[in-house]
């Protein structure tokens, strides 16, 4: 299943929060993953908050899921 899996977002744990709930809002299953909290589990510390957190969605749900975040962030400059 990794390989059906494609990175669409990478960011700040909060905004990958946000990002998290409007593609559960349209039905588009996810995953998290936080390297900075695994890398710190693990004993060390890697990365920064800045870019913490990465989505990854099924390959058929990509550009879906890459046009709401599209729209969300249009939304949020004009």
């Amino acid at each position: 299943m990794e390989n059906d899996l494609i990175k669409i977002f990478t960011g700040s744990d909060i905004e990958a929060n946000y990002v998290a709930a409007l593609l559960k809002e349209n039905k588009i299953d996810h995953i998290i993953e936080n390297r900075l909290n695994q890398s710190i589990s693990a004993g060390w510390v890697s990365g920064s908050q800045e870019n913490s957190s990465i989505i990854r969605v099924n390959v058929e749900d990509s550009q879906k899921a890459l046009q709401l975040i599209n729209e969300y962030y249009k939304s949020t400059i004009e």
